[in-house]
């Protein structure tokens, strides 16, 4: 039996939107949806398949990662923060440029240099180490009925080493597309 389930669809269209958003509202807005759309997979996940005895191993595992692993019970904490108050659940970080002489030093010869903007035209010569960044969004800690979520470092004992929510939405994204695969394994045979 194939599962389908169109809130996991719109989930991975979701981290697409967030890696192609043009400003930090439309990437806050999609972020905020594929954390619904998530919690609501699982919902349906799990009425799917509440009465096969051959799944519910996995089910359960899926429960018990939504109280104890790091990363999926963010992910729901931070649907239900979003959900039911108005605590924030990303901050904004600002950009910016840095330019550093190397060895021998350098000469800028021309450009723009714009907070928050990719530098334009920008010319130099010699040995400059030139360091951009972009604003972003990161996630933060939550509060859920008193409990507080620090972003997590780890998801499925694998170390996570960002902060950004589309690459935090992906490996969560991951942890679910996997036990689906473990639910198909066990219901083909």
């Amino acid at each position: 039996m194939q599962t389908k389930i169109k809130e996991f669809d719109k989930a991975k269209e979701l981290i697409e939107l967030m890696s192609s958003a043009s400003n930090l509202e439309d990437y806050e807005e999609h972020w905020k949806e594929f954390l619904h759309k998530l919690d609501r997979g699982f919902n349906k996940l799990k009425d799917l398949y509440k009465n096969e005895k051959r799944v519910k191993r996995v089910i359960d595992s899926i429960n018990t990662a939504r109280n104890s692993d790091p990363l999926i019970a963010y992910l729901m904490q931070a649907r239900n923060t979003d959900e039911h108050s108005m605590r924030q659940i990303t901050e904004k970080v600002d950009g910016y440029t840095k330019i550093t002489g190397g060895l021998g030093g350098g000469k800028i010869i021309g450009g723009v240099i714009e907070g928050g903007k990719y530098p334009d035209n920008f010319l130099f010569e010699g040995n400059l180490d030139i360091q951009f960044k972009i604003e972003c969004l990161q996630i933060v800690s939550v509060v859920n009925q008193g409990s507080q979520y620090d972003p997590p470092k780890m998801c499925a004992n694998k170390k996570i080493s960002t902060q950004t929510p589309h690459m935090i939405a992906a490996v969560g994204l991951d942890f679910y597309l996997e036990k689906i695969a473990q639910i198909e394994k066990l219901t083909a045979l």
